[in-house]
């Protein structure tokens, strides 16, 4: 007996879903970085660039956090090799991004990781089921795009994610120190 879905209860489905998606997804990243060392979150920053932003104000716009936040994560990206910041020719007091061969190369061995593990667990599913699914990202896809043109234009997000982002970063160098160490 087929039960009709109500949007609610399809939302908040799908609101619990993403977290736990999101921390397989930097569990998963983390567990296998293969001596590269970025972070889930680093890795959101180089996504973006890939994808066209081009500034720090973009990316902390997009990321909904500081810029403070975003000048460490490129200063890291930076160091690492991954990005490179360059004068804008129309404004030199603004830098342009972009990503150097190692970070596009990063990005996409992450995101072939990433796609690899959950097409292996996909291709148990019928057919059936994975256009099912097809048709559902669609329709996701769509609402996320309403969503984001709906949504509030407000600025980064308050100290509390500067905070958060210094505590995820600490953590991550003091695990990178004790496997140095171990």
């Amino acid at each position: 007996m087929s039960k009709t879905a109500r949007p609610e209860e399809t939302a908040d489905r799908l609101l619990r879903l993403l977290p736990r998606f999101q921390r397989w997804a930097a569990t998963t990243v983390q567990a296998n970085r293969g001596g590269q060392d970025l972070s889930l979150r680093k890795l959101a920053v180089i996504y973006l660039i890939r994808e066209g932003a081009a500034f720090p104000s973009e990316l902390a716009r997009q990321l909904r956090i500081s810029p403070a936040v975003v000048t460490g994560l490129l200063d890291r990206l930076e160091q690492h090799g991954y990005v490179q910041r360059l004068a804008d020719a129309s404004d030199r007091r603004r830098q342009r991004l972009a990503l150097t061969d190692a970070g596009l190369a990063a990005s996409l061995a992450v995101e072939h990781l990433l796609s690899r593990d959950v097409a292996e667990h996909l291709g148990h599913a019928p057919a059936a089921d994975l256009e099912s699914l097809l048709r559902a990202l669609d329709l996701l896809e769509r609402v996320v795009d309403a969503l984001e043109r709906d949504a509030p234009r407000l600025g980064p997000v308050a100290i509390e994610d500067e905070v958060l982002g210094n505590v995820l970063d600490q953590e991550e160098d003091a695990a990178r120190s004790s496997v140095a160490v171990g």
